[in-house]
């Protein structure tokens, strides 16, 4: 079983480009995963279904985040991979790079397996992981987790592609891959 978080959602759209918000996307992408992962026999739990926050208070971040971690942390998945777009003032960058923390010795496996399969199969990135121990949920989460930067919504080019069906299941398929080697190893 893998928990995959759709990063963001309600009141916290996270980055927004022409009134298309990250969180809209991520659980987009997310849903494609959970779809390609389970033709393929593996179970995916979501930590949101629908473009809402996990809060009670829809102002409280930290109370949505830990809920998440909890999620996570009280399951039976053998990982977790939260699911998010980046954004930045330059447009040139583009490209999956995907984000861990030391807190599970396994980590930073996971995190080179997830970001050798995305260079392989989207054929459109270099970029390496990158350690990351200022993410909340990385810090939290006692599961072999990661982020999934899936790309730059800064980007035009990569910003049209995040929004099309077929590149969302290229990101997919390239996620289930990186999970069938990471869990060979693991």
């Amino acid at each position: 079983m893998v928990y995959i978080d759709p990063g963001h959602g309600g009141i916290d759209g996270g980055a927004t480009i022409h009134n298309i918000k990250e969180s809209t996307l991520t659980l987009s992408i997310s849903k494609k995963i959970k779809e390609v992962f389970e033709k393929n026999n593996i179970t995916v739990l979501l930590t949101r279904e629908e473009d809402v926050a996990l809060s009670t208070n829809p102002f409280v971040k930290r109370e949505d985040m830990l809920k998440r971690v909890n999620m996570m942390n009280s399951s039976t998945a053998c990982l977790g991979l939260s699911i998010h777009l980046n954004k930045f003032s330059i447009e040139r960058y583009r490209g999956a790079q995907v984000f861990y923390s030391t807190t599970n010795s396994n980590n930073a496996l996971l995190a080179e397996t997830m970001q050798k399969s995305l260079i392989q199969n989207l054929k459109n990135t270099d970029r390496k992981i990158v350690k990351r121990d200022n993410i909340f949920l990385l810090n939290k989460v006692t599961l072999p987790c990661c982020v999934i930067e899936c790309g730059f919504m800064s980007n035009p080019e990569e910003f049209q592609l995040l929004q099309t069906e077929d590149y969302q299941y290229k990101i997919a398929y390239a996620l289930l891959y990186g999970v069938e080697d990471f869990l060979k190893l693991y």
